[in-house]
């Protein structure tokens, strides 16, 4: 998929070149992380104005299940899927909280396992039962067009350069008319320090190979 879209990526950029100094572009095929990669460096536009969806649908579908779980309003929760999106993506189950208050002091014994699982499968799950996931990434990418239009500074997770990793992936970050304003700074476990650290090292691989 990363060659054929890749050069699909590349030739739509040069008809739309030259760019505004200000555009903001936001990117919804996948693989998401390494084509944003890839649309930063064919743009020359500031990382923080090239943008990819991400995990955002993928926190989304998190969120849903916890809400159902704890028996609350999905937008009382606020967690995340991190990293790649795709089969090194994880849940940040350390800074999950409802209502402000840590997600384990809310609700016990979770099958956190079967969550993240279920919450990466779930894309599959639609296309066996409805035939395409359509609808979920097209609210996606029109919450991202409003936050950024409106200059709203919500946090979504979504895919941006990571200075620190040298890849494109999904953080947590600050969206408005400039973009991906600034990412924010989640107090991640060791242990999921080590899975962002796995995930762009396979990011990275997947990067090598398609150049």
């Amino acid at each position: 998929m990363i060659g054929r879209n890749k050069s699909i990526l590349e030739s739509a950029l040069s008809d739309m070149k030259p760019f505004r100094s200000d555009a903001i572009l936001l990117l919804v095929a996948n693989p998401v992380d390494a084509l944003t990669y890839f649309a930063q460096k064919c743009t020359n536009l500031p990382s923080t104005q090239v943008i990819g969806s991400g995990t955002f649908l993928d926190s989304a579908r998190l969120r849903g299940i916890l809400a159902e779980k704890a028996d609350v309003a999905a937008s009382s929760i606020d967690a995340y899927v991190l990293g790649e999106h795709g089969e090194s993506q994880f849940v940040a189950w350390s800074c999950a909280t409802i209502g402000g208050v840590p997600l384990s002091n809310v609700v016990q014994n979770l099958d956190k396992q079967g969550i993240a699982d279920d919450t990466k499968n779930k894309a599959t799950a639609i296309i066996e039962n409805k035939g395409v996931t359509n609808y979920g990434i097209g609210a996606v990418a029109a919450s991202i067009c409003k936050s950024i239009l409106g200059d709203e500074k919500i946090v979504r997770s979504v895919s941006h350069w990571q200075e620190g990793l040298g890849v494109c992936l999904s953080m947590p970050a600050v969206l408005g008319r400039k973009g991906a304003v600034r990412t924010i700074d989640v107090p991640l476990s060791s242990e999921e320090k080590k899975m962002l650290g796995e995930s762009a090292k396979a990011l990275k691989e997947i990067v090598q190979e398609a150049q």
